[in-house]
């Protein structure tokens, strides 16, 4: 479920909306008058697009935020309280969404909450709206559905068709204008054939398409799609001659019902062969998905692949396909309502449970190929197409349980998953995932030990040490019986975690150490790094200081020599946490401040969270007061909106309350709270501008003292060697090294300043020498 916030609602609601203004004061004064209110009416009526157009114009009276939670594609109730703070951006790894964990979150908050086509979770979304309204006094809720939800305080707008002109008269152009169906028939026309106008000579025609279809967004929108091949009075002839059929197959469906379904059979009618062959295929996707995975899923013998691309372009230009433009690619969609027609022609092919194969064998492979490159420079990137594989992803699990012998499949999945729903905030879905899927298939297999531990290193992120201990012990067991001695030391990483929970930090140390040793040379980067993580963090805590440091700082370089970002950000902020803890405040703070950059870019709100405290730490203990109240302020906010509680590192709130009772004694209660409370008002993103600046806006001596703290005294030379226009073979012939070594210093500069090419390393020693 995508997040679309105010931001992204308006050119969507601005370009695709005509008319409903008297709708839309409808809605303003029902959410006045009501803290629910669900717009209702059939398919392709326009709810959707009406409720984002509201949403839009009522931004501005929910100072906290409009949040948009598509429902569509979400099949399990369960999910509904992870789906829902996932869209309103909610990146809590750490606590286990229901609906009292989310009325938590939302109490003290006013804010627009739209849940988008509900109508098949009716049950699971009457409880959480009830939650939810009880204790959430400032959230009003918007829904779209066929049917109601049917609880107290729910007010209901059914969603009228377009007005379309009467079929008494003929009326001239300017007054067939007037009716909405008109307009919008005109304005899709125009985007089908450029400079399409209704006149006096097609104007009949296309009024009576309009009355035809009773006046259904959707409807109207398919026949303006299809002027690219057919005049206004062709199309007309067609769809009376499909309206009789219909009327006469089935007289006791609803008249809008039938008028839907013959447009869009209509529509399906007008396409060649293998069009609606990949229709009726590409139905099942329940989210957006690539050209690769059209290939791959709906070709075979009767649908060639060299007939894919062809036929999809034929779909994009009907409007029976929708085309996205991502930063990510290009990716394909079909409306729901469409999309649920060409399950049903797919159904009655017999090749419903086949194309579900396929389609969950290719996110198999998507994902564990993901994995494969998780741990190196392209995560940024697999992070954000993972998530708009998320729908698919969950479609393909769900196969996986409810077709028998299918759930090892299933494992392999949703392990290869596990960091992609850690670093999305989803690791309830995760937790619920894996739960159902080993309870599903209790067989011993490679496939279940590594899930087991996945499963536990999900359940520790929540605190869940019961279920996490017996996930660990089943998986032990088994890793013995299978002899698979490589994958039964991944536990050790989670076995040391819960001892860490446990308070037992001289035990996690042997865990991990061993750990450690064992893993220098494997392909498990993901845990070895885990692992150096929370070593730093045993050993900060039990003052020792210099291994910490040592071991954030392998972690470093192994994240710095793979390219890769997460757990970089998370070195980062551990090598600043150790330097405050040994009184190092100038290296502390330009450990955070690299930290705080990168953070910018890959927005893993735990950890800019611990950024933002651990900053706020080294403002207290540099007699920077006002600011260490005002970074606790922005820490504070976005924990709460965001992130999840400090109390998930309960060895870190020690030095919280500390800094801020020092902080307190030394500005006064009173200056303390509106320094706290302006904080309160400021994003991660103005905090950083704050305290980073803009590029141009640094100071070269911030920019030089940065460099001097991060860089080792090697790479410092290099830096030199590199700003005197050295290549990097001259560069290996100066310092007597190969010249590989010189190329991953470079590399680790690079990497560590958060630059781009070796121009900025030479303006950076420049500057440092004026």
């Amino acid at each position: 479920m995508a997040l679309v916030s105010a931001e992204g609602l308006q050119p969507v609601a601005v370009t695709s909306f005509v008319g409903r203004r008297a709708e839309l004061s409808e809605i303003r004064r029902g959410l006045s008058a009501s803290r629910m209110l669900t717009l209702t009416g059939v398919g392709g009526v326009g709810k959707t697009r009406l409720a984002m157009r509201a949403a839009w114009e009522l931004r501005r009276s929910f100072p906290d935020g409009v949040y948009w939670t598509e429902l569509a594609s979400l099949d399990d109730g369960r999910l509904l309280p992870q789906t829902v703070a996932t869209a309103m951006a909610i990146r809590d790894s750490f606590t286990a969404w229901t609906a009292d964990t989310l009325a938590d979150r939302l109490r003290e908050r006013r804010v627009l909450l739209v849940l988008d086509n509900f109508e098949h979770l009716l049950d699971s979304c009457a409880e959480l709206v009830a939650t939810l309204l009880t204790r959430c006094p400032g959230l009003r809720i918007l829904g779209t559905s066929r049917e109601p939800l049917r609880i107290q305080g729910e007010r209901v707008l059914p969603v009228q068709a377009l007005d379309v002109p009467p079929g008494d008269t003929r009326r001239p152009v300017q007054e067939l204008r007037r009716f909405e169906a008109i307009r919008l028939f005109e304005d899709r026309a125009a985007a089908a054939v450029p400079h399409f106008e209704v006149d006096d000579r097609n104007g009949p025609a296309v009024a009576g398409l309009c009355r035809r279809l009773d006046g259904i967004p959707l409807a109207v929108e398919l026949a303006a799609a299809s002027l690219r091949v057919l005049s206004p009075d062709e199309l007309l002839r067609r769809l009376d001659d499909r309206f009789r059929v219909l009327i006469s197959g089935n007289r006791a469906a609803l008249p809008r019902h039938q008028t839907l379904r013959a447009s869009i059979d209509w529509s399906f009618g007008l396409c060649t062969e293998h069009e609606r062959a990949l229709w009726a295929r590409m139905s099942i996707f329940p989210g957006s998905c690539d050209v690769a995975a059209v290939e791959a899923v709906c070709a075979d013998a009767a649908l060639p692949h060299g007939e894919i691309l062809t036929a999809l372009t034929g779909l994009v230009d009907k409007s029976v396909v929708i085309r996205d433009a991502r930063e990510t690619g290009v990716c394909y969609r079909l409306l729901e309502t469409i999309r649920q027609y060409g399950r049903e022609v797919l159904h009655t092919t017999g090749q419903e449970q086949e194309l579900r194969k396929r389609h969950r064998d290719w996110y198999v492979k998507i994902a564990e190929e993901t994995r494969r490159q998780w741990f190196g420079p392209a995560q940024l990137e697999l992070v954000q197409q993972a998530r708009l594989n998320d729908a698919n992803v969950r479609a393909a699990l769900d196969f996986c349980l409810t077709v028998s012998d299918e759930s090892h499949q299933g494992l392999r999945l949703a392990d290869a998953y596990r960091d992609l729903w850690r670093v999305g905030g989803l690791t309830s879905e995760g937790r619920s995932w894996f739960a159902r899927l080993l309870d599903n298939d209790v067989e011993p297999s490679v496939p279940r030990i590594r899930a087991l531990a996945s499963a536990s290193y999900l359940a520790l992120m929540q605190n869940d040490l019961a279920t996490a201990k017996g996930s660990l012990e089943e998986s032990r067991k088994l890793a013995a019986d299978f002899g698979q001695e490589q994958s039964a030391t991944l536990y050790q990483v989670c076995e040391a975690v819960a001892a860490m929970q446990e308070n037992d930090f001289s035990k996690a140390i042997v865990l991990l150490e061993e750990f450690v040793a064992r893993h220098q040379d494997t392909e498990e980067l993901d845990w070895l790094a885990s692992a150096l993580l929370n070593l730093g963090i045993c050993h900060s805590v039990l003052s020792d200081g210099e291994r910490a440091m040592a071991n954030w700082n392998k972690m470093l370089d192994l994240c710095v020599h793979h390219g890769e970002t997460w757990r970089r950000t998370w070195a980062l902020w551990g090598l600043g946490f150790a330097a405050w803890r040994e009184g190092d405040w100038d290296r502390a703070e330009a450990f955070e401040l690299q930290c705080m950059d990168a953070q910018r870019v890959f927005d893993d709100t735990t950890c800019a969270a611990n950024c933002l405290e651990t900053m706020s730490w080294i403002a207290a203990s540099t007699q920077r007061s006002e600011q260490a109240a005002q970074l606790a302020g922005a820490a504070h906010t976005l924990r709460r909106d965001r992130s999840g509680p400090l109390s998930q590192f309960p060895f870190l709130t020690e030095y919280q309350d500390r800094t801020q009772a020092q902080a307190r004694q030394s500005l006064g209660e009173e200056r303390y709270a509106r320094a706290f409370k302006k904080g309160t008002h400021l994003t991660f993103d103005q905090v950083a501008t704050q305290l980073l600046g803009e590029p141009a806006a640094r100071t070269k001596s911030d920019r030089a003292e940065t460099a001097e703290h991060l860089l080792t005294k090697r790479e410092q030379e290099v830096a030199n060697l590199v700003a005197q226009g050295m290549s990097n073979k001259q560069i290996a012939e100066t310092l007597v090294i190969s010249q590989r070594t010189a190329e991953t210093h470079v590399e680790h500069i690079l990497t560590k300043l958060g630059f781009t090419s070796r121009s900025q390393i030479a303006a950076l020693v420049a500057q440092g020498k004026k």
